[in-house]
């Protein structure tokens, strides 16, 4: 999976939509600062290569609402949100063995 084949969220109701839309999603939380969200994100999208999981980038500089909302207060932040319900949150230090087993047992 390519970044291009991420979709970035614009709007709050673009992210409603699109958790009406799909059973299962990541929603990566960053910011343009974050040295760290840079080197993570390449690696989540290696990771959920070949999963039937929808990536979504949510910049928390001009999505502070959503952020809040989430209750993202440190990025890089993953959740991971099946049939619309958070399942696994991942902050700062991500575990992709985590990640991994979540997809695994929701796939």
């Amino acid at each position: 999976m390519s970044s291009e084949s991420a979709v970035q969220i614009q709007t709050e109701a673009q992210l409603e939509q699109l958790k009406s839309e799909e059973e299962l999603m990541i929603l990566y939380f960053s910011s343009e600062t974050c040295n760290v969200c840079r080197a993570v994100f390449p690696k989540l999208l290696n990771l959920v290569e070949g999963y039937p999981v929808k990536v979504v980038t949510i910049s928390i500089d001009e999505q502070r609402e959503i952020a809040g909302q989430a209750l993202v207060f440190t990025v890089p932040t993953v959740l991971i949100v099946h049939e619309g319900r958070e399942i696994l949150r991942e902050s700062r230090f991500v575990d992709f063995r985590n990640i991994e087993r979540t997809l695994n047992h929701v796939t």
